[in-house]
């Protein structure tokens, strides 16, 4: 096991290396001058009665090594390896007059894994043969007014993707949405309103199924407010999520969900170094025959030196809330909407945004252009003791009496992305995840983890 660690680490650095070195080499090298249009040019800007037509293509091949756990659980005491194959297709037809037109094709595949189709008897988050990720039909400030729409399928996407993400780093992605959004967009402020039903991807039939909530929802950005050497942006927010189906288990009892969140999201900066975001969210309603109250928390902060490579050092802090007392009619547990998981707790993805108080340390660099090297260290810790540990465990794991603690771990995350030029990306890293007390206290597997991956992506 401690070569196999050593092995990856090595593979990381060397990955690393590679590409600084490699790309030193290129920057040396006099460009040579040429006139020739890429291959793909002719797929660009095509004439087609009052408008153009834009043809793109990207392709991404992930190669991941897991070793105790995968995307359906820790701890299964085992390593696998994987090879993610995901291929857009996208068409986007516009017109100076009246809006315009997108298509957006997905094909997800995954190889070489012990794990196969049947063991996601639903969704699966590695496979979704060909079908329509985005089919929308786009207008903004109809006749030069404030008012516009967008009405289709399509991706959500806000802020730092905490409240509204797709989820794009998934095989298949994590928000498919047939929505409506209503524009109204002023030089102080840009509002939507929103209206959806969430996609249920299924893996050879076409989606054409939905979850039972909708999702209503809308948010206000304010233009960046800027006095030197202060920048400012705000976000408002509110969102809810209604299911009456009547089938949702409280603690109290079975009836509609019906969630309430309401929020902000701020970012900002003090001169060139200094740079800070925030967001919080209160959650009020009904799950089943609970009343809701929860609440989310986010504060973070960055100080970048101005020396080579250009380091950022950065901190944030996360609370989302949890369950407190299973005795009463009221839900404390947050529940975290659509977001963007993998973003910001964890690359291994293992802990969701709920009963969950996170702290991560990062730093940044930019050794060469077009290079960016990552690194984060997580801490993880329950917001509350007597709750269920908030991730892909397999099993609940939960000490109803609080005594096996809070601290559920740490993680580390490497990483390093080259944009090679405008068409091909190339990313590696290495990720390792070490158990807290919690899980040592509490029933099941409490082995370290460790994940490496290696990506390549060519797009046009």
């Amino acid at each position: 096991m401690r070569c196999m660690h050593k092995h990856m680490v090595c593979s990381v650095i060397g990955t690393i290396g590679l590409l600084i070195g490699n790309h030193r080499v290129i920057a040396q090298e006099p460009a040579e001058p040429t006139s020739q249009a890429p291959w793909y040019q002719s797929v660009k800007q095509i004439p087609a009665g009052p408008g153009k037509l834009d043809v793109g293509l990207n392709l991404r091949a992930r190669y991941e090594y897991t070793d105790n756990f995968n995307v359906r659980r820790y701890g299964t005491e085992a390593s696998d390896d994987l090879l993610l194959l995901r291929t857009w297709l996208t068409f986007n037809y516009s017109t100076e007059d009246f809006g315009r037109l997108f298509l957006h094709l997905q094909d997800a595949r995954f190889y070489a894994s012990d794990l196969d189709r049947r063991d996601f008897p639903g969704t699966s988050p590695h496979y979704d043969a060909l079908d329509i990720r985005q089919a929308f039909y786009e207008w903004r400030n109809i006749g030069d007014t404030p008012f516009g729409f967008k009405l289709g399928r399509q991706s959500i996407s806000y802020g730092d993707r905490r409240v509204f993400g797709p989820g794009n780093w998934g095989n298949v992605g994590s928000y498919w949405w047939d929505a409506a959004v209503a524009y109204i967009h002023t030089r102080p402020v840009n509002v939507d309103l929103l209206y959806g039903r969430r996609v249920i991807s299924e893996q050879t039939s076409f989606n054409d199924r939905h979850f039972d909530f909708d999702m209503y929802a809308a948010y206000a950005q304010f233009k960046e407010w800027e006095s030197d050497p202060i920048k400012l942006k705000l976000d408002l927010f509110y969102v809810l999520k209604y299911d009456d189906s009547g089938n949702t288990e409280g603690k109290s009892g079975i009836g509609n969900e019906e969630i309430h969140s309401v929020g902000f999201h701020v970012k900002g900066a003090c001169g060139n170094a200094l740079d800070y975001s925030g967001t919080a969210v209160q959650q009020f309603g009904s799950y089943g025959k609970d009343d809701v109250r929860a609440s989310y928390y986010h504060a973070g902060i960055g100080y970048t030196l101005e020396i080579p490579w250009k380091p950022r050092i950065g901190a944030d802090y996360v609370y989302a809330s949890g369950e407190s007392d299973d005795s009463d009619a009221r839900r404390r547990s947050y529940n975290d909407i659509f977001s963007d998981l993998a973003t910001y707790y964890g690359r291994m993805n293992l802990f969701r945004c709920r009963n969950l108080e996170s702290y991560v340390f990062s730093l940044r660099g930019t050794p060469r252009k077009g290079i960016r090297l990552i690194a984060d260290y997580h801490i993880f810790r329950l917001a509350e003791a007597t709750d269920v540990w908030p991730g892909r465990s397999g099993p609940p794991r939960r000490d109803p009496t609080g005594e096996a603690g809070k601290n559920l771990g740490q993680e580390i995350d490497l990483s390093a992305r080259w944009q090679v030029d405008r068409n091909w990306q190339l990313m590696t890293g290495w990720s390792r995840f070490f158990p807290g007390s919690y899980l040592d206290r509490t029933e099941g597997n409490a082995d370290a983890a460790n994940w490496f991956f290696t990506q390549v992506t060519y797009q046009f």
